[in-house]
């Protein structure tokens, strides 16, 4: 009898801990923020507005941009939403930390990214990310597929007909240890 209250016991504890979690989700015309804890939100002058939020366990921030082509993941992020020439609001910053993982899918001119780093600065105005701490970075354009591993940081201009990157590799005794790889792509005749 003993053993047959620890299996429900234990029954019972299995299934509340399966049982999802649960996100909140902002929206800003086609951007989306999914979150667990909402710090805070803020409107500054004009239609700009400024929204601090962070996830939970098993529940990361997910920030969604489609008409900016970009995607990201973290733990925390500070995100400035300012609108666009049609008046509709579009990440103008954000500021990501935390196990971060960013993905930009651009169709014409083609352009792929999909980094990772501890923080990503995603710059609107200037048409740039930002990868510090830890990065390892893929990416494709009509061209080339590049891999950078073991960097520092690395910036992607965004926007532009191919990519242009900035890398600073990480150093182990002196010695730059960080890697880029370029590959062509095979054309159709």
């Amino acid at each position: 009898m003993r053993w047959l209250g620890m299996a429900l016991l234990l029954l019972a504890a299995s299934v509340q801990s399966q049982q999802p979690q649960r996100t909140q989700e902002i929206r800003f015309g086609t951007v989306r923020i999914t979150y667990d804890t909402l710090v805070s939100t803020r409107r500054l002058k004009g239609d700009i507005v400024e929204v601090e939020v962070r996830g939970g366990r098993g529940l990361p921030v997910q920030l969604e941009s489609p008409d900016q082509y970009f995607m990201m993941t973290c733990a925390q992020m500070k995100a400035t939403l300012a609108p666009n020439e049609q008046r509709q609001l579009t990440v103008q910053s954000a500021e990501a930390y935390g196990a971060v993982n960013f993905r930009y899918n651009r169709p014409q001119p083609l352009s792929r990214l999909n980094g990772t780093a501890r923080r990503v600065l995603y710059d609107g105005t200037k048409r740039t990310v930002t990868f510090e701490g830890d990065v390892s970075l893929d990416g494709e354009d009509e061209y080339y597929i590049m891999r950078w591993r073991e960097n520092e940081r690395i910036v992607v201009y965004l926007e532009e007909e191919t990519q242009r990157v900035e890398a600073q590799s990480k150093v182990r005794d002196g010695v730059p240890i960080g890697t880029m790889t370029i590959e062509p792509k095979r054309r159709q005749p």
